[in-house]
């Protein structure tokens, strides 16, 4: 995981940068000089580092030149060798070398072609607007989403080759790997001690793309996402499935990462989560707690999970219910007497149940519902509305109680019934997305045809 600290950002930032770099080498025996044309890996204001065939020992003074891409000038300077590394290649070695001897004005030219490709500026640019997701995409600018409306930034467009160069650059050789084989990667960066990153890279067209995901590293409180005090009952409880579900970007992390907090205050428990990537990071109080990251720690949720059962947990988190195996685990789980809090993808609580029965075959609905009805504990279906003033989104949520007639509609299949059950089951402290709508909108921050059209895009689906 990368990590910038404030003093070391501009200094210690290294651009992914293949581009031929000329070294020359005098033989010590008959004072001969060589030259050797490489290909350089990366490059800062302080130094640049090459591949070539040959061993050169530790403070060797080298003369180098190169081109920096779209300009003419050639720039050269004399390098001190200050890291020898091995690669994978038999032969072929990765050397690290500093600026002993560069002039002022290539030094500049180096920094402005860094500034332009320093994934920090961008990260402080995110932070700055208060943004949730910045996407870095192929002739087009960076993007911001700001309070859920997209914007664009008034940076210059990027070519492929810049946005593969500004993410290449906070990447590990494996992870550079890992991507060019399976043209997708999950993981977190951490920019300071408040702000963490979640990075998504993908292929669009062919080319390297990525979607970054603003997280504010201090753990919310269930008083700062105004959840209501149920989903601290639930947190509460000693065994059974608590499904947090909502479309993508409604803050199922959050949440979650809220009860995990409230659990580490008050109980002294095991708690194992399974993250991709790994988000909010927990001090520990009185819980003990292993966070575990799919990709770097294990290589699926399923197998992960499995595998939780032997390290003796009292709760289990699952960052995403994506696959039959984990479903059935988790299950499996809750009915043996663990807490299992999972995030599940779903428009809202009807869905969320019909979608979690059709990850499996047909005809094993009906004994994946009266499975489901057996350990499932509740439900917060979750959506993020935006503030009258602009200046944030709020949290509205429906709650769902798995009393005796909750149970009866999921075990007989009768789904189009629950929405009934919600209405009028306060006295079991649910709640209708609806009811937490109208609250903001009783405090006048809600704009009401926002809230109309949250409303109704909730309900809409299968209901």
């Amino acid at each position: 995981m990368l990590t910038f600290t404030n003093s070391s950002k501009r200094q210690a930032f290294r651009v992914y940068n293949p581009i031929p770099v000329t070294y020359e080498i005098v033989n010590p025996e008959d004072k001969t000089v060589k030259s050797k044309t490489v290909m350089s890996k990366d490059i800062s204001t302080g130094g640049i580092s090459f591949e070539t065939d040959q061993t050169i020992p530790l403070d060797s003074r080298i003369k180098i030149s190169f081109k920096l891409p779209s300009t003419a000038n050639t720039i050269q300077a004399t390098v001190r060798v200050v890291k020898v590394e091995s690669t994978e290649f038999q032969n072929l070695y990765n050397l690290g070398t500093s600026f002993d001897t560069i002039a002022d004005t290539d030094r500049d030219e180096i920094a402005r072609f860094i500034e332009r490709l320093s994934i920090h500026k961008l990260l402080e640019l995110t932070i700055e607007k208060n943004a949730s997701d910045l996407h870095l995409l192929v002739d087009h600018p960076p993007v911001l989403r700001i309070h859920g409306k997209v914007e664009l930034t008034d940076w210059p467009k990027f070519s492929a080759d810049e946005v593969q160069k500004i993410i290449y650059s906070i990447l590990s050789k494996q992870q550079i790997k890992k991507f060019e084989t399976d043209k997708e990667l999950d993981f977190g960066l951490q920019y300071d001690i408040v702000h963490r990153f979640r990075f998504n890279l993908y292929q669009q067209r062919g080319f390297m793309e990525a979607t970054l995901r603003l997280i504010n590293t201090k753990i919310p409180t269930m008083e700062d996402l105004t959840l209501p005090a149920v989903v601290s009952d639930f947190a509460r409880l000693q065994e059974g499935l608590i499904l947090i579900t909502g479309p993508t970007g409604s803050g199922k992390t959050t949440t979650i990462a809220a009860m995990i907090e409230l659990i580490n205050q008050e109980k002294k428990v095991v708690v194992i989560t399974l993250e991709r990537p790994i988000e909010y990071v927990y001090m520990e109080k009185k819980s003990i707690i292993k966070q575990r990251e799919i990709g770097i720690d294990t290589n699926s949720f399923s197998i992960a999970l499995k595998s939780s059962l032997r390290q003796d947990p009292n709760i289990i988190v699952i960052g995403e219910l994506d696959d039959i195996e984990t479903i059935r685990t988790a299950m499996i789980a809750a009915e043996a007497g663990y807490l299992v809090l999972a995030s599940f993808h779903a428009p809202n609580t009807m869905q969320a149940i019909d979608r979690f029965a059709g990850m499996f075959p047909s005809e094993n609905r009906k004994s994946v519902l009266s499975q489901l009805a057996n350990c499932l504990k509740g439900i917060v279906s979750q959506i993020l509305l935006p503030r009258r003033d602009q200046t944030t989104r709020l949290l509205a949520c429906e709650i769902v109680i798995v009393n005796d007639a909750v149970k009866k509609i999921i075990r007989n299949d009768e789904l189009v019934q629950l929405p009934n059950i919600i209405q009028t089951g306060a006295s079991y402290k649910m709640q209708p997305m609806s009811e937490s709508i109208k609250r903001y909108l009783d405090l006048d921050i809600v704009d009401p045809e926002i809230a109309s059209f949250y409303i109704k895009e909730f309900l809409k689906y299968g209901r």
